[in-house]
């Protein structure tokens, strides 16, 4: 009930903070390259070596990343239905329509994320999804502001998305997916890498250092890092 919760929080901060962020493209852009090193950090450093630390005698490690392989081509598939928000970016024209393809792939992506959450071992898969979504949740409420002029449509779609990761964790705790939970996990760890870094390489615009950047993602990996740590000292 907890990790539900958390996550649903996750896009309510997201809402606030489009209001006050996304005016200012610069500190949004900084927030998204956090959430990215964030993103990637928690992938490599907790994810991946759960995912790799429990091989069967269904699943070699070699099998594991097949189903990691197999998270970035549904990702690659995913976003070319929702155009890429997962990443930090929309392209609509102010007079365009908003697109029911972009929210559609958006909240299967979130459902897909939040099935591992049930079964995972700590609650760091939980909470690398609840700063990856605080982003993404400012770049989709802005759009639907832009594209939709009823609050009661905005405040519908969002609060559906609000529950797709909820209804994921459901799924991974009460249905038969449960018993897939080590090949669910490897898949969404192939997600989480083709954000994270799709994220940190388009953040690098033009190839040029940026300090600002370069500090936003050294505190997400840090974070991240802190995260870990403090995971491991509790056991």
């Amino acid at each position: 009930m907890i990790e539900s919760l958390i996550l649903i929080s996750s896009v309510l901060i997201g809402v606030i903070c489009s209001k006050l962020f996304l005016k200012n493209k610069h500190n949004s852009k900084l927030l998204l390259t956090f959430s990215g090193a964030y993103f990637l950090a928690m992938t490599v450093l907790e994810i991946l070596p759960q995912v790799y630390g429990h091989p069967t005698t269904n699943h070699s490690s070699h099998a594991i990343g097949l189903y990691v392989l197999l998270g970035v081509v549904v990702q690659y598939i995913l976003e070319t239905i929702s155009k890429g928000v997962e990443h930090g970016h929309i392209h609509l024209h102010k007079k365009e329509q908003f697109p029911m393809g972009i929210f559609l792939g958006l909240f299967l992506h979130s459902i897909i994320e939040g099935i591992p959450v049930a079964n995972a071992e700590s609650h760091n898969f939980m909470w690398a999804i609840f700063v990856h979504n605080i982003p993404v949740s400012m770049i989709l409420f802005s759009a639907l502001s832009q594209h939709t002029e009823s609050n009661g449509k905005r405040f519908l779609f969002m609060s559906l998305f609000a529950l797709a990761a909820p209804f994921g964790y459901f799924l991974g705790k009460h249905t038969i997916i449960s018993n897939y939970s080590l090949e669910m996990s490897a898949i969404v760890s192939g997600i989480f890498l083709h954000i994270s870094t799709v994220i940190l390489f388009e953040s690098n615009e033009g190839h040029k250092f940026n300090l600002q950047k370069f500090g936003s993602i050294l505190v997400g990996f840090v974070l991240a890092y802190l995260t870990v740590s403090m995971h491991v000292h509790s056991h």
